[in-house]
């Protein structure tokens, strides 16, 4: 068995939520020889982890020099895992979590990763696919979202080749590349969760009521029947505020916000399902206009496209129902 440490550059986990403490987190990526936890083995187990004595981000890799060192690197990577709260995966709730804890088993070794919470950010992502403009949830278009490109020539599948013609040869070049394949997925985990935050500011928006600075995040929305339904919650709580008009409903209770407005269902392309407001001038007072990248006709504003949110339009929208019903409660209550 081979353990390699690494001091890594300055890395920034903007990402702000309240159960993550970078001390008690640590990001996990695994190699295998193949998908079956059964009948496969992890080659290698990498780990990313704030150092709080150095106050800077470490890497760790356990790697098995020979293939009868699997347990080897298992123990060392179960005795390792009991400093965290928190494991930070890709997809590792389908993949590396089950086929770690299914080798610990094999051995009989401890499953400390029970223990930990787990955070599987492509399954994360996923939830929150309708809101971003991404073409899929691979890593690599993800990285590219973020600005962030790497050359990163092989895959994991060609790095399963490499470990057997190393465990052969003992060529250090092919160990190079399996490891430089490990770091590079780990590293690119830390600054990829910065697309929670671009989530985050997607999924808000910002107003002025009555001198207050207030946030208004969307919690789900879709369409249901004819009507297009938005839950959202505010960083402030009001008295209820119940306005019904041609058009649209309002509620505002506490601090939980209900919209539902009129639309309807369509093609925007021959293949393409749509749903979109039709006339919006009818019930908003501002001209209100469609700020999507499609060619639309000038009394259609979408609302979404396949399974695509378009927040660009429904952003304004939202905005334009709360201020109107504001003030025409203020006004109908004088």
């Amino acid at each position: 068995m081979k353990i390699y440490n690494y001091i890594l550059k300055p890395l920034d986990l903007k990402y702000n939520i309240k159960e993550l403490n970078i001390e008690d987190i640590c990001f996990l990526d695994i190699e295998t020889t193949g998908l079956s936890r059964e009948h496969n083995i992890i080659y290698l187990i990498g780990l990313v982890y704030y150092d709080k004595e150095n106050k800077g981000w470490n890497l760790v890799q356990y790697f098995a020099d020979k293939k009868d060192e699997e347990k080897n690197i298992l123990q060392e990577f179960s005795n390792f895992i009991n400093n965290f709260k928190i494991v930070i995966t890709f997809n590792g709730q389908s993949f590396d979590m089950p086929f770690i804890e299914y080798r610990l088993n094999k051995y009989r070794f401890k499953n400390n990763l029970k223990n930990l919470k787990s955070m599987d950010i492509y399954r994360k992502i996923k939830k929150e696919n309708p809101y971003l403009q991404l073409e899929n949830l691979k890593l690599k278009t993800i990285e590219k979202s973020l600005g962030i490109f790497r050359n990163d020539r092989y895959t994991g599948k060609d790095c399963i080749k490499f470990y057997y013609q190393y465990l052969n040869t003992k060529d250090e070049s092919l160990l190079e590349r399996i490891l430089k394949h490990n770091y590079d997925d780990l590293y690119y985990l830390v600054p990829i969760m910065k697309i929670f935050d671009i989530i985050e500011d997607t999924k808000s928006i910002y107003l002025k009521i009555e001198n207050k600075d207030v946030k208004i995040k969307i919690q789900d929305m879709g369409l249901q029947g004819d009507m297009f339904e938005i839950s959202c919650e505010s960083s402030i709580r009001e008295k209820n505020i119940i306005y019904y008009t041609d058009g649209y409903n309002f509620q505002w209770i506490d601090n939980k916000l209900k919209i539902k407005f009129e639309s309807k269902k369509g093609k925007i392309t021959p293949t393409k399902q749509c749903v979109f407001i039709d006339s919006p001038k009818c019930f908003f007072e501002n001209n209100l206009k469609d700020l999507s990248s499609y060619v639309v006709p000038e009394n259609i504003i979408l609302l979404q496209v396949e399974n695509k949110f378009i927040m660009d339009n429904i952003k304004p929208i939202i905005s334009e129902i709360i201020s109107s019903s504001i003030y025409s409660n203020r006004v109908g209550g004088k």
